[in-house]
């Protein structure tokens, strides 16, 4: 059991989060303010500081926990449907239809200061990749045993990186991407004999 020191660590840190969030979706990269985080929060900007290092680490953080909850949508998604490839479509196009209605995604890729900021999604973002391949991978895994490990990878990794690629400069409607890429990567999921 968590100490109630832990709790209201935990608990700060998600209103900090919160706040950023705000900020970011509010005014892009260039909104968000330390001291703006820590005022709306109740602490100074110190604790800020303190907490994610510096204005990178907040978006960094924020971009975590979101994608995180994006994650959750995904593999639901994904466990809706027993056959590989079906559940590749479907959460292809979850994501992407995700993608385009997420306010933090429209900042990112809009607001001010959005050339620092959708670096999470391009030359920064490994962080939310090596995230998302735990995450997806670990589903692939256990719900689909019979797809070799190796292939299982390689389609999540080409997956995400082509979901990431249309939710920073899309395409075609979300089904029609979704469709295309399990076309494209639906040998890797077939069981070979």
């Amino acid at each position: 059991m968590d100490s109630f020191a832990e709790r209201t660590k935990r608990r700060l840190r998600d209103e900090l989060l919160d706040s950023a969030y705000d900020a970011v979706v509010a005014g892009g990269y260039d909104g968000l303010r330390m001291a703006d985080v820590g005022r709306r929060t109740g602490v100074s900007r110190q604790t800020v500081y303190n907490e994610f290092g510096d204005k990178w680490g907040v978006l960094q953080a924020v971009a975590v926990r979101e994608t995180e909850r994006f994650l959750v949508d995904v593999n639901d998604a994904l466990a809706a449907h027993p056959d590989p490839i079906d559940g590749l479509r479907a959460a292809v196009e979850r994501a992407l239809s995700l993608a385009s209605d997420n306010p933090l995604v429209k900042a990112a890729l809009s607001q001010p200061g959005s050339d620092q900021a959708s670096q999470l999604l391009t030359t920064r973002g490994q962080q939310v990749l090596e995230l998302c391949h735990q995450r997806l991978d670990a589903h692939v895994r256990e719900h689909w045993p019979a797809v070799p490990a190796d292939d299982s990878a390689t389609c999540v990794d080409v997956a995400l990186r082509l979901v990431l690629s249309h939710i920073v400069n899309p395409g075609a409607a979300p089904a029609v991407v979704a469709d295309q890429v399990a076309r494209v990567l639906g040998p890797f999921l077939t069981t070979r004999r």
